[in-house]
């Protein structure tokens, strides 16, 4: 280079600095001054652009949730506008007893609240000039472009949410027990790591999760949509085993990825489903537009919110220290896994293995209860978790000699009229005290015609429970005073239990939540040709798929039989025909009897019912979206207290019965 050319180089050079340098100045000092919310979302938009962009319209949202997991406890309720989640009014302080005292003193509190808010913002979209310092503070946080339309849409979209920092929290420290097989699954499916933070949405890492409406496990899966992936069954449901699930999990996201082409899209169809979100696709093209303006009935604040929330949780998980101090994640658990050749019993399998039955069960969390207390096996074929200290050849010798040929039945009995517990106990040949303590009865072992009694099988351990508190009157004066210890071998008697007749349910309604009521027997059978057929009634939560199940048939051939087309719906207490091919009355009505039993007792596993209230039916209501968002309780449930009531019609003013669900505190 000549030496004109160097001093022309070298003047342009000073020139630059000097310009550029307050520029650069400014651009650093507006970096330093942002939060390290806002920080923390740039630079997680940097680095995962291309699977998990974080859009303009969603940053807001993300911010919120950010806040939500890692700046509001259980004790504080933020409310907020739903759409603009920008938008917060105040954060009010909640009861966190989870009691159903608690419980609706916090519904008074949000009621209130949300009336306050709705009344200034109503106020506010007639134009008229903000007055009071807290009108002023309203018409601030929507910014000096608001108009009075936008203070009413708003007086409708008033939400509270619930901090999350403990549960999010505690989640990421049990994450460290399964996280890098995690990482490992989704890698094996080559799918995004980062996937492996969606259960900080869904469950927070508890295995025990369960919702209102039966979504099992970490990742929450519903019965439908688990029964696609996973074995789901009174004896195992492996939604309840991490490993499985995330297993299940990642297979379900590769298909909603290869259906809907962008992780935005896939990921809200986690909760939305697919076929949903390829509607919302259709309607409305990319993600951004559907998050903006995509309506319909299903699509909510859960739906809407899902994707913001999972970009919210990854920030807060990659970066646990900076939200949350030194935390230590628990250690990742080691097992060695051996595949069940026979049935077994888990009380011999612990005597003879010496470890405990609690620790056989924290290692296989798909077995359900009734493997524990007896009633059921292991069930051959299981891939059975056990300590990794214990010796195969051990474990192998100890196995052969327990394996059993068959599984333990499912026995029950429909209360009939002029029926006793005494007399069922007889007709069955069990224990009178077994038969009580099976089935939750009370003092005089009062039973309702329609309930289904299990009847106890041989060598199950049944502990006694604390005698119902249900809607019923309780009785004036017990008689003769009885004395039940914890398991029924050490029981002892006092006096004879009277044995008052059956009652029926609608004249003293009496909910015991320990026994199934649906009407789970085949009506009638009649030949034709060479089949065998029956007839049943639609119960709740059932399905031509799971009837084909149970019968080990295609669900084809019960369409045929029934003349139904494909795709047409059926309807709670509609009797059809199903064909007795394979499977004897018996056997359906075991597993159909398993089916609900499993769904009861996973429930009352995680609530409880305090108390009654009566709803009175309005204009439009139907039955589905009164449990979804207006009594938040599952059909079955409120069947069970209006069992006479025609659920497929429901009339203005009428009554129904529900239950107030609380919450029970994890062991």
């Amino acid at each position: 280079m000549t030496a004109p050319c160097r001093r022309l180089v070298n003047r342009n050079n000073r020139f630059l600095k000097k310009i550029m340098a307050p520029i650069f100045l400014c651009i650093w000092l507006s970096l330093a001054m942002l939060s390290p919310l806002q920080a923390s979302v740039n630079q997680s938009n940097r680095v995962t652009d291309p699977d998990f962009p974080l859009y303009p319209s969603i940053k807001p949202n993300v911010e919120f949730w950010i806040d939500i997991f890692t700046k509001f406890s259980k004790s504080q309720g933020v409310i907020h506008d739903n759409r603009n989640l920008g938008i917060i009014y105040e954060v009010v302080t909640l009861d966190t007893s989870e009691t159903a005292k608690g419980n609706r003193k916090n519904k008074r509190i949000k009621k209130a609240v949300i009336k306050k808010y709705k009344n200034i913002l109503l106020n506010l979209s007639k134009g008229k000039k903000p007055l009071s310092k807290e009108e002023k503070r309203i018409v601030a946080l929507f910014g000096s472009e608001a108009k009075p339309s936008s203070f009413k849409n708003s007086a409708f979209n008033i939400r509270c949410q619930t901090g999350l920092k403990k549960q999010f929290k505690d989640g990421l420290i049990r994450s460290g027990t399964m996280i890098d097989e995690f990482k490992r699954i989704f890698k094996s499916h080559g799918l995004p790591v980062d996937l492996i933070y969606l259960p900080c949405v869904e469950s927070s890492y508890n295995f025990k999760a369960y919702s209102k409406f039966g979504a099992a496990g970490i990742w929450q899966f519903t019965r439908a949509t688990g029964r696609q992936y996973m074995k789901i069954g009174y004896v195992v449901d492996e939604r309840r085993d991490p490993y499985i699930a995330t297993d299940a999990a990642a297979r379900l996201l590769k298909k909603n990825y290869a259906e809907l082409k962008e992780w935005p899209l896939a990921i809200t169809a986690y909760n939305h489903g697919r076929a949903g979100m390829m509607r919302a696709k259709k309607a409305n093209g990319s993600y951004e537009k559907i998050f903006k303006s995509y309506r319909s009935r299903s699509f909510k604040f859960a739906s809407r919110n899902f994707y913001s929330e999972f970009l919210a949780a990854r920030i807060v998980a990659k970066n646990p220290q900076k939200y949350f101090g030194n935390i230590k994640l628990k250690k990742t658990v080691t097992f060695q896994v051996v595949k069940t050749k026979g049935y077994l019993p888990v009380k011999e399998l612990s005597n003879r293995l010496n470890i405990s039955i609690r620790d056989i069960q924290v290692l296989n969390p798909a077995l359900r209860k009734p493997v524990f207390n007896g009633q059921k096996y292991i069930p051959k074929g299981f891939r059975l978790r056990l300590p990794e200290a214990l010796n195969r050849s051990d474990i192998n010798k100890h196995l052969t000699a327990l394996y059993q040929n068959l599984q333990k039945p499912s026995r029950f009995h429909r209360v009939q009229k002029g029926d006793t517990a005494g007399s069922i106990a007889r007709l069955h040949s069990v224990n009178l005290h077994n038969l009580i303590l099976a089935n939750g009865l009370n003092r005089r072992a009062t039973i309702y015609i329609g309930q289904n009694l299990r009847i106890p099988v041989k060598d199950e351990i049944i502990l006694a429970k604390k005698e119902l508190k249900a809607t019923a009157k309780p009785q004036k004066s017990p008689p003769k005073k009885i004395i039940i210890k914890d398991r029924v071998e050490e029981k002892k008697v006092a006096e004879p239990i009277p044995e008052p007749l059956a009652k029926l349910i609608k004249d003293e309604p009496f909910i015991n939540p320990n026994i199934v009521t649906s009407n789970l027997s085949i009506l009638k059978t009649y030949s034709k040709g060479n089949q065998r057929i029956g007839t049943i009634k639609i119960e709740t939560e059932e399905t031509l798929g799971h009837y084909a199940d149970w019968l080990q048939i295609p669900t084809q051939e019960i369409r045929a039989l029934n003349g139904f087309k494909y795709g047409k719906s059926i309807s709670i207490d509609q009797k059809i025909k199903i064909p007795l091919r394979k499977k004897t009355v018996q056997e359906f009505e075991e597993r159909r009897y398993e089916f609900h039993k499993e769904i009861e007792e996973d429930f009352f596993e995680s609530f409880s019912i305090q108390g009654l209230e009566i709803y009175e039916v309005k204009n439009g209501d139907n039955i589905w979206t009164l449990c979804l968002n207006e009594l938040e309780i599952p059909f079955w449930l409120i069947k069970k207290y209006n069992s006479e009531m025609n659920f497929n019609s429901l009339l203005p003013m009428q009554k129904i019965k529900y239950p107030i669900i609380n919450k029970l505190k994890e062991e």
